[in-house]
């Protein structure tokens, strides 16, 4: 016998399937027009019949208002529509806060939450919706960007309820058992390394060849490479032995995590870099692109890097092959060689910023524990020797 479905009104849209466990899917389903109009399906909860039934209402209305040509979207009768909670989180120093890459890495998920459930009132969601939401991305944007879009809603509903606009620990996108992607593993050879940095050469955009070094070598992240000023890099003097030696170091603040760093440079960046500290104003950009005589804002970097990466594919293909190497993949890339070298994790972590770093603003001459660690990373890379040929 077919199982009785829960809603037996009759409203457009509304879709029921019951499922091998038991439990029953609820969804609005747009038809053709509707969806020419944008409207996309919309997850309901067999938990809340009564508010499925008269959201699948609302969409209706929403559709008909949408072909009246109205654009205002209804809200509820107290405001507290998720729109609003995203317009008043942006305003709040919770996001106000963070550093501006990552206001624009939340914007952009922000958008497609507020496109999908903006109208939807914050206190409507349950965790089997936002299992269900989770699933149906998986399934349509992949897992990395389901799973950014539930962490992205984890943080609105948190922040609900310190506006009070949700219960205490209700938060809906907790323990819905989703799936932690696979890390990405991808680093760079020395082949390919070697190619982007004569493409760099060839293309006229030396200095791109010099941010994968920094990246690769020295192991910091694209945006503090980019927005590297040449007073960020100083001599200071370190033991050896019962004397003393002058060595070149880079004081990083880590945009991302608010750390600290220093670490001493690595041979083939010093050389790359050394002409441009003896003559630049500290205060100037360590990076300048080329064509522009500008410093690199984030877009323009992207470019960049994606000109002289295509030009060096030409001589080396795995650069854009079935698992092409991002700018990203050289933070790890460094991880691996340092680790290949005898650094510890330790000295690497000093490095990466990952561990707790210790202030370097102090005399040339004293310099913190982290710094002898995060250089033995540094050092620890060497271009692997030619074999001679016989």
């Amino acid at each position: 016998m077919k199982p009785r479905a829960p809603i037996s009104q009759k409203i457009p849209g509304l879709r029921q399937r019951a499922r091998a466990d038991g439990s029953w899917r609820i969804w609005w389903e747009p038809n053709a027009g509707a969806r020419a109009l944008g409207f996309e399906p919309v997850e309901l909860s067999a938990d809340k019949l009564s508010w499925s039934v008269r959201r699948a209402t609302e969409l209706n209305e929403d559709v008909a208002r949408k072909r009246a040509g109205e654009t205002k979207t209804p809200v509820t009768s107290t405001g507290r529509t998720l729109a609003a909670l995203i317009h008043a989180y942006q305003r709040d120093p919770e996001f106000t806060d963070k550093k501006l890459k990552t206001q624009a890495s939340y914007a952009r998920n922000l958008r497609l939450i507020e496109a999908k459930w903006g109208s939807y009132p914050v206190t409507s969601f349950t965790k089997p919706v936002m299992r269900e939401w989770y699933v149906t991305n998986r399934a349509a944007r992949g897992e990395t960007q389901a799973v950014a879009l539930i962490r992205m809603m984890s943080i609105l509903f948190s922040f609900a309820e310190l506006k009070g606009w949700r219960a205490e620990d209700s938060n809906p996108c907790f323990r819905i058992k989703m799936k932690v992607p696979k890390p990405r593993r991808r680093i760079a050879t020395w082949d390919e390394l070697d190619a982007i940095l004569d493409a760099a050469t060839t293309c006229g955009l030396r200095s791109i060849g010099t941010a994968v070094l920094l990246s690769a070598l020295q192991g910091q992240r694209q945006t503090d490479v980019i927005e590297a000023t040449c007073g960020d890099f100083r001599q200071v003097t370190i033991p050896l032995g019962r004397a003393q030696q002058t060595v070149w170091a880079w004081q990083v603040d880590r945009s991302k995590r608010g750390t600290l760093g220093l670490m001493q440079l690595h041979p083939l960046v010093l050389d790359r870099i050394e002409a441009r500290l003896a003559d630049a104003d500290k205060d100037a950009r360590l990076l300048i692109e080329e064509r522009t005589g500008q410093g690199y804002s984030e877009d323009l970097f992207w470019s960049r890097w994606g000109e002289v990466r295509a030009a060096a594919a030409t001589h080396c293909r795995s650069l854009d092959g079935r698992d092409p190497l991002q700018f990203r993949d050289l933070r790890r890339t460094f991880a691996v060689w340092s680790r290949a070298g005898g650094a510890t994790d330790d000295d690497v972590g000093d490095v990466l910023g990952n561990t707790a770093a210790l202030d370097p603003r102090l005399q040339d001459t004293y310099m913190p524990a982290s710094f002898a660690t995060s250089s033995r990373a540094v050092l620890s890379i060497e271009r692997p020797k030619k074999r001679k040929e016989a």
